[in-house]
């Protein structure tokens, strides 16, 4: 409230000293320009490649250690390949989830290609060999999905199971996890959640994609692809719980969508809920054209959707975020009832693996079968009509899978040849693994929600000063959240933050004082 105060005083002192009529609110947001590409030159909107590997290698301390790995088949090239991707400074982070033996590391880093070096760099782990040591349950086994949080956390999701296209009895299986490493300090490893049996299974869970919202202290909004248990996982940073929120129509492999074909290998994936990706806010009162919505203030109406698919599957579907974050409707709920609250919101040509939403609320995702990346504007229906092919090609473009942006503006995706590798038919004479770049002169999703006290986020929300508490959670004390002050999360439309109490301090005093003496200047 402290905060609070000083800015309504300090306002109204000065509106009063200039006899000014600034509104308090930003103007209007009219929503995303409709054509992205218009702002970037067309040389630098098409994608090109900047990375690609025809096997995937380490950055071994030794070469002998190299070899050694290789001899006791630690290392098999051929086995390993790149799942996601994600940007942070100057690297990319990248996953190599251990889908077949021989697979050193599980999580590593290159830096930001500048046409300058290899094309083909050798990937560091990270945060360090330990902490990809396979059979070790202290260490990550399988991660595929990874996030980056607007503070700089990266979130790895880890299965727990090596080997999942050949399992056998070497195969490992430890508890699934979410790992928290903090960047700019080096990867320090701040938390680490082991999810529960109820939630998620330990010997046959697929936990795959992962974005984070930043609202209530912070969420991670994960895939779990499983077979027998298919469903969204829910992890609460504030509550350190988690929940799985589960619907069979939508988040189960659609029958009509299980065979298909890239580049003329013949697929039949009944893959379940995979993609996902967290959308805009916006206020669920206004009807009509979200376009020409008025700005929303941090004490209205607010909410997000989250985005996701089944790889078998031709919709996209969404459920709002605050539905997710409510414990309570994700243990109690009827089947009927989640059903209620998701959205169909129509076809896709194609099947989708990796999908991202950007900070202007586009969605860009794959489509398999068509060779293609895609981009939608969220805030327009989900018709073939607004669905924009931004780039095609059958022999660059064979299984999009992991997106990111970095923070110039620049769209990444991994292009990994999955279908070949399920299948056994990766040939390592040629270019298997691939990162294409983009200019769309957005950045990620994760930069909607950025909020600086007294400042107005890039959805046009107007945060005043003074609604963040400072909540401890280990490492990440120090952190601002938007913490509200009852005990359901997002359950209710309308939200009440938690202020410091009121202090009125010299400081303070001192600085009201010069206001008035400044008045009375400008008075004269």
């Amino acid at each position: 409230m402290l905060n609070v105060l000083r800015v309504i005083v300090a306002t109204v002192l000065i509106v009063k000293c200039t006899h000014s009529q600034t509104s308090p609110f930003p103007p209007p947001f009219t929503g995303p320009t409709r054509d992205l590409r218009t702002r970037v030159p067309p040389t630098e909107s098409q994608f090109r490649v900047v990375y690609e590997w025809r096997v995937i290698d380490y950055a071994f301390p030794l070469e002998q250690l190299r070899l050694t790995a290789i001899y006791n088949h630690d290392y098999i090239p051929q086995n390993n390949l790149i799942s996601d991707v994600k940007a942070f400074a100057n690297r990319l982070y990248v996953t190599m989830p251990r889908m077949l033996p021989g697979v050193p590391a599980t999580l590593g880093w290159v830096v930001v290609p500048d046409n300058n070096g290899r094309t083909d760099p050798e990937i560091e782990p990270f945060p360090s060999w330990a902490m990809n040591e396979r059979g070790n349950c202290s260490a990550m086994q399988f991660v595929q999905g990874i996030a980056i949080d607007a503070y700089g956390i990266l979130w790895a999701v880890d299965s727990g199971r090596t080997e999942t296209l050949a399992p056998g009895p070497g195969s490992v299986i430890c508890g699934p996890k979410l790992w928290m490493f903090d960047l700019r300090r080096n990867g320090t490893l701040v938390h680490r959640y082991d999810f529960p049996e109820e939630v998620v299974s330990r010997g046959s869970n697929y936990l795959n994609k992962i974005v984070i919202d930043d609202a209530f202290g912070g969420f991670a909004y994960i895939t779990d692809n499983s077979g027998a248990d298919p469903g969204i996982v829910v992890f609460s940073r504030k509550l350190n719980t988690s929940w799985k929120v589960r619907e069979n129509n939508s988040m189960r492999a659609a029958q009509n969508a299980v065979q298909f074909a890239v580049n003329g290998t013949s697929l039949g994936f009944a893959i379940h809920i995979d993609g996902i990706a967290l959308g805009p806010y916006f206020n669920p009162n206004v009807v009509g054209d979200n376009l020409n919505r008025q700005p929303l203030h941090y004490d209205e109406n607010f909410e997000r959707n989250v985005y996701y698919c089944p790889l078998s599957s031709f919709h996209l579907y969404s459920i709002p975020a605050s539905v997710l974050r409510n414990p309570d409707f994700a243990r109690t709920a009827a089947p009927r009832q989640v059903m209620a609250a998701v959205t169909d919101h129509g076809l896709k040509s194609s099947q989708t693996d990796g999908m991202i939403m950007d900070n202007e609320g586009n969605l860009y995702f794959g489509l398999l079968a068509d060779h293609a990346i895609a981009q939608w504007n969220s805030y327009t229906p989900f018709t073939v009509e607004h669905q924009r092919i931004i780039a095609r090609d059958p022999f660059y473009i064979q299984w999009t899978d992991g997106m990111t942006f970095d923070g110039e503006g620049n769209l990444y995706v991994v292009v990994n040849r999955l279908h070949n590798f399920v299948a056994g038919r990766l040939d390592t004479n040629q270019v298997n693994f691939r990162i294409l770049k983009s200019t769309t002169g957005t950045q990620s999703y994760v930069n909607t929600a950025a909020i600086i006290n007294g400042a107005v986020t890039d959805n046009g929300i107007s945060i005043p000063d003074g609604i963040y508490d400072t909540t401890a959670f280990g490492a990440f004390a120090g952190f601002p959240t938007t913490t509200p002050q009852y005990s359901g999360l997002g359950s209710e439309r309308r939200y009440y933050y938690n202020n410091a109490a009121m202090k009125i301090n010299s400081k303070f005093l001192l600085t009201l004082l010069s206001l008035l003496a400044l008045c009375l200047h400008l008075q004269r």
